[in-house]
């Protein structure tokens, strides 16, 4: 999968996105280790767990709009812990419009 085609790289994320076998949008959330501490960790796990759910996934998980399927994984990085939400939000809308122009790798 990290061989894919970078779709986003920003201060507080990588994306990394693939075409994927099934219709539909599939995400992933890991965190870099240099989130240091467990509750750090995890409270970045669900700030973008959360994030992908209102900018990338929308109101529907299927994702028909987008036309192909995708396998998205969502590496969060130490400034995602101080990020305002909005911006993560953002940053997962600018992953799907992306996804949307056709610009992720379809290896």
């Amino acid at each position: 999968m990290l061989r894919s085609r970078r779709v986003l790289v920003g201060p507080g994320m990588v994306a990394y996105a693939r075409a994927a076998p099934v219709g539909g949008l599939r995400v992933a959330v890991a965190i870099s280790r240099n989130v240091k501490g467990a509750v750090r960790r995890n409270r970045v796990r669900r700030r973008l767990r959360e994030a992908a759910r209102a900018g990338l996934l929308g109101s529907d998980s299927h994702a028909d709009d987008l036309g192909i399927g995708y396998d998205v994984v969502v590496i969060g990085r130490p400034a995602a812990l101080d990020m305002a939400f909005a911006d993560l939000v953002a940053a997962m809308m600018t992953i799907r419009r992306r996804l949307g122009n056709g610009e992720a790798g379809r290896a």
